[in-house]
């Protein structure tokens, strides 16, 4: 069976723990056939007329053991089920999120972050649930009939093979309900997936909701989401509740005919009432753990849906794979190259085509031109965030196909165009990247990328905790710390993605004169579109199109014209016309200030 399978690579360090529990479960399953036989001894000393003196206080002492024994075999064996339970939940989620981490970007970005989260969560906290109560049940289930049968066809045969009439037909029910059942929860657990994602997105997103007035449709669409998944598991609860109804009119027909034949034959004397009264109480013993197992198998089926979509994502296999043979190289020179580099995403256009260009080691390159062009592209080429279609990627002359990746990451560091920071403290987030670094070298970054400016003003410093996602800090303190973890990393390769994108002139300033001094002894790539840190590159390319248009120092460029010229000059008209608006606006507020005040 595909599923215990697929679970065994889980409990497999648990089998222990389980076979206690389980062993407990028998224990506790075997003091409960005590005392309807203890019953069946007095009614047949009853019917004898002869009974020892002290029968009925070693009756009383075999009950009072047998219930003492019942207690302590259900203590353990709920405990050890559980202890067991939660290590194979540790297992599955660690796995899973070990798993997700090693999977490439392109994975992530047709995959909504809810819909992966409960995966991770609610799937593994299913799974979880079936082996602390279903496999241990299961057991039970299982046991609980096996040894009242056999002490039932000791004391009868013939009754004990009516009594066991019914278990065929429940067996077909089984059969025909169960794979409907598992299909029902799937989809269960499909729109739990979509309804988290959504909810999880309008948390997310809640400012920008808020902002365009969205409230009632995002709610709209989180009641639509709830409504589908309401209406899903009611469905799958119509499907999943059958077995027990039916098995409960099955047992009841069982104990029927046993109770008229064995009735019938007590009445001639054919057997003791003794018997009878076996019977009848295990009967309603048998067919319990049957009902219970028919309940159990509707964690069994959202289990199987559940572990159905943990594999399916352990199953994506990520393309980007260190090779074999991958090995550091000794002495890497740190240049960065593009050699004929083709590049598309998925089943997209091409984004870039035979782009070639050269970093040499401490040379700082600058990528340019319009939107869309592949610039961010190729910043995520350089650690191997995808690989190309054709050419290559080199990194101190060696493809990066042919590195370890980790190799590789340890040596970048990036400040990205999207800043995210995590949700503890400064401190801890320009440490990600170097958390044994001290307390010096972390200050000396954060002066580098001027993050003291705000820091040290702030009631904890830098203890501050910044919450989800720096919501509590402006865009341009968030981007100075992701620069800030950038410098405190001190990568030889920097990868600068629109680094001063989100800060204002007087802090991009600041910022450029920290990119100064960081840069001198790295190799730096930097996209970019304002001239304050264009111009300082060595070399400027100039991406059209997904092409290399032109290649160059600012000042060969500017000399033959075409796109680059043109940006800087409707950067340098911009420019003098916020300055020539600033000073009509203190010329226009000392005019005022000097003006007589009526009155």
């Amino acid at each position: 069976m595909t599923f215990i399978r697929r679970l065994s690579r889980f409990t497999r360090g648990e089998h222990r723990t389980l076979g206690g529990s389980v062993a407990a479960g028998l224990v506790f399953t075997a003091s409960g056939l005590v005392p309807p036989l203890l019953v069946r001894q007095i009614l047949i000393w009853h019917e004898e007329g002869s009974v020892a003196a002290n029968a009925m206080a070693l009756v009383v002492a075999a009950l009072v053991g047998a219930f003492v024994l019942r207690s302590l075999a259900r203590y353990v064996y709920g405990l050890l089920s559980h202890w067991a339970a939660y290590n194979v939940q540790h297992a599955m989620m660690v796995t899973l999120y070990r798993h997700v981490q090693s999977l490439p970007h392109r994975f992530f970005t047709d995959r909504r972050v809810g819909a992966l989260v409960s995966r991770s969560v609610g799937d593994v906290e299913t799974v979880e649930d079936f082996v602390a109560h279903g496999i241990p049940e299961t057991a039970l289930a299982v046991a609980l009939p096996t040894a009242m049968l056999t002490a039932l066809f000791v004391i009868n045969w013939q009754l004990a093979l009516l009594a066991l009439l019914p278990i065929p037909v429940i067996v077909l029910l089984g059969r025909y309900l169960f794979p409907r059942i598992r299909s029902s929860w799937r989809v269960v657990r499909e729109s739990m997936a979509n309804v988290t994602a959504t909810v999880t997105e309008g948390i997310a997103g809640y400012a920008v909701i808020k902002a365009f007035g969205r409230e009632p449709q995002q709610l709209a669409r989180v009641e639509t989401g709830w409504r589908r998944f309401r209406d899903d598991i009611e469905r799958a609860q119509v499907y999943s509740l059958i077995p027990s109804g039916l098995i409960e009119l099955l047992a009841g027909l069982g104990l029927i005919l046993v109770v008229a034949v064995g009735g019938d034959l007590t009445l001639r004397g054919a057997i003791p009432v003794a018997d009878l009264f076996v019977f009848v109480v295990y009967l309603g013993h048998i067919y319990q753990p049957i009902i219970a197992l028919a309940a159990i198998s509707e964690n069994l089926q959202k289990a199987m849906a559940s572990t159905d979509r943990v594999f399916e994502l352990l199953d994506v296999e990520s393309d980007l794979r260190d090779k074999p043979n991958a090995a550091a190289p000794a002495n890497p020179s740190w240049s960065i190259e593009f050699d004929a580099v083709d590049f598309r995403y998925e089943s997209q256009e091409p984004v870039l085509e035979r782009v070639s260009f050269r970093a040499d080691a401490g040379e700082l390159i600058a990528l340019v031109g319009p939107t869309g062009v592949g610039k961010s592209t190729c910043a995520h080429l350089v650690p191997r965030f995808y690989d190309v279609q054709r050419g290559a990627v080199r990194v101190g002359g060696v493809n990066v196909r042919d590195v370890p990746q980790a190799w590789l990451r340890a040596n970048i560091s990036m400040v990205m165009q999207e800043v995210f920071l995590f949700s503890g403290t400064i401190r801890s987030n320009i440490a990600f990247g170097r958390p044994d670094a001290t307390d010096a070298d972390l200050l000396a970054a954060a002066r580098a990328a001027n993050v003291d400016e705000f820091a040290e003003r702030l009631p904890n410093g830098y203890d501050t905790r910044i919450g989800e996602r720096g919501v509590r800090l402006s865009g341009g303190q968030q981007q100075r710390i992701s620069i800030a973890r950038a410098v405190l990393k001190d990568s030889p390769i920097l990868v600068l993605d629109e680094a001063t994108s989100s800060v204002d002139a007087e802090t991009e300033a600041l910022i450029q004169e920290a990119l100064d001094r960081l840069t001198k002894q790295r190799t730096t790539l930097v996209i970019a579109h304002r001239l304050a840190t264009v111009r300082r590159a060595d070399r400027i390319v100039v991406l059209r199109g997904g092409r290399v248009s032109a290649a160059g120092s600012h000042d060969d460029l500017l000399a033959r014209g075409g796109w680059y010229a043109d940006m800087v000059d409707r950067q340098e008209l911009t420019a003098r016309w916020r300055l020539e608006s600033a000073a009509s606006d203190g010329a226009e507020a000392a005019d005022t200030l000097r003006a007589p005040v009526a009155g």
